[in-house]
């Protein structure tokens, strides 16, 4: 099963390896790992898509909460108020026959040009993950030459904020007044 997690850590060597090792020492396969800075200077914000069995879940996000830097550690897997968002760059095969082909799925997909050559384009394109599925199943057929993605981030929706979930208490020692 597909599991979601959103952390707070402290920006600090090593942080990052001791996470991945916690999740490869449980077999999780981790299909996403996204980090970068938070509101909260000091804190970095990390999203970990993972899938394997919902039982050691529970044991695996009680471990990350234990590690040395972890600030919050939130499962969101159920919660239906998330949004979720990623980048996509690729880069695809075009001839003079089919280049305003793609360059009409890209707009209908809202994904920016931004680089042209004679027989490729690089298409940049954001949104949820089904969506960027969808974008490249259309453009398959035109040969991928070359795909990179983000990996996605998940943020919840209206006045929600990590560190102010209900039903987990905020962590003041750590985040700023």
């Amino acid at each position: 099963m597909r599991h979601v997690l959103v952390a707070l850590v402290q920006d600090e060597p090593g942080m990052l390896a001791r996470m991945g090792n916690l999740f490869a020492r449980r077999g999780y396969n981790v299909q996403s790992f996204t980090a970068g800075a938070s509101e909260l200077p000091g804190l970095t914000r990390i999203t970990i898509v993972v899938d394997g069995p919902s039982t050691a879940l529970d044991q695996v996000a009680k471990q990350f909460r234990k590690q040395i830097g972890a600030v919050k550690v939130v499962d969101v897997t159920a919660d239906k108020d998330q949004l979720a968002y990623e980048m996509l760059l690729v880069k695809v095969g075009v001839s003079a026959k089919t280049r305003q082909e793609v360059v009409s799925l890209a707009d209908l997909f809202k994904a920016r040009i931004v680089d042209v050559s004679s027989t490729t384009l690089m298409l940049e394109a954001t949104g949820e993950p089904d969506k960027l599925d969808k974008f490249l199943e259309v453009l398959r057929p035109f040969g991928i030459k070359e795909q990179a993605r983000t990996g996605a981030v998940f943020m919840g929706r209206g006045a929600k904020v990590l560190n102010q979930r209900p039903g987990s208490p905020p962590d003041r020692k750590y985040l700023a007044e």
